[in-house]
């Protein structure tokens, strides 16, 4: 599924908060759509002229003897759009989003969704988790396409992952990386 990269994810800045957004002016939502209808969300979006971000990742399943290969959503259930009010109300009303994420979209959420972005490019073994993870030591990635992000080390089998926690949508995501790309972080 092709996606619109916005600016926020090009490196551009935020849009304003929904109390200081005139109705033509486009401001960032999370919108959080009915359970395996992320796709339809992207299609009924790219009617908008408003930026959309559906960040995807590939999954190789065995299905009788072959390998299939499936884009999946890496945050289930959540579409990011850069819409007007009147967008807005218009995708509200198709029966796919369940409800929107309050505003204002924090800038910092921006900034991880880019580097998530750039690493599910460049990085194969990008998948999401099942949990956010609060235990183990906080680091800061060194190296590599993720070069800045701070998150969490988990150990699995053998090597390190590194979980970067999307706080908004109470999600996290795992990449491996090379023990030697990152450092630790004081708290």
């Amino acid at each position: 599924m092709d996606s619109i990269t916005p600016p926020e994810l090009a490196g551009e800045t935020c849009g304003e908060a929904q109390t200081d957004n005139p109705a033509g002016l486009r401001r960032w939502l999370v919108l959080h759509v009915k359970p395996r209808t992320e796709k339809k969300a992207m299609q009924r979006l790219s009617r908008c002229r408003g930026f959309h971000y559906l960040p995807l990742y590939v999954k190789v399943t065995k299905v009788q003897r072959r390998k299939v290969r499936r884009e999946l959503p890496l945050f289930p259930g959540y579409v990011f759009a850069h819409l007007s009010h009147a967008e807005c109300t218009d995708i509200m009303r198709s029966n796919l989003v369940v409800r929107t994420i309050p505003d204002p979209f924090p800038r910092e959420t921006v900034h991880q969704l880019r580097l998530i972005a750039r690493a599910a490019r460049s990085a194969p073994e990008i998948r999401p988790l099942k949990q956010v993870f609060k235990e183990g030591e906080r680091v800061l990635v060194k190296y590599g396409p993720l070069r800045g992000t701070t998150g969490y080390v988990q150990r699995d089998e053998g090597r390190a992952t590194l979980c970067i926690n999307v706080d908004i949508l109470g999600s996290a995501v795992a990449v491996s990386v090379s023990p030697g790309d990152i450092e630790k972080v004081d708290e």
